[in-house]
């Protein structure tokens, strides 16, 4: 009769999605300051793939997904604010 520790065991560990590549896209495209902070934290978590660290990687993956929104969502509001303010200035009028 099979153990239960030999069916965990056999089991493998999910892969981590660290997020790197859509941390530095958000980087370079939406809002710098906060997209190097997700990328800090997607290479943290991709270190911890490579070491094995499963627990850490998660952990660190999910903080870089919380910074890469942040990122996103602030790029996007200012680059609407920008827009607004040009309107405003006349900038696109002929």
């Amino acid at each position: 009769m099979p153990d239960i520790a030999d069916d965990a065991a056999a089991k493998p560990e999910p892969a981590v999605t660290t997020h790197l590549g859509w941390a530095v896209a958000s980087a370079m495209l939406c809002f710098l300051p906060l997209g190097l902070v997700a990328v800090a934290y997607a290479v943290s978590a991709h270190n911890a793939v490579a070491r094995g660290d499963s627990e850490r990687a998660v952990r660190q993956a999910r903080r870089a997904k919380r910074w890469l929104i942040a990122t996103v969502v602030v790029g996007i509001l200012l680059d609407l604010f920008l827009v607004a303010v040009f309107l405003l200035l006349g900038a696109f009028s002929t």
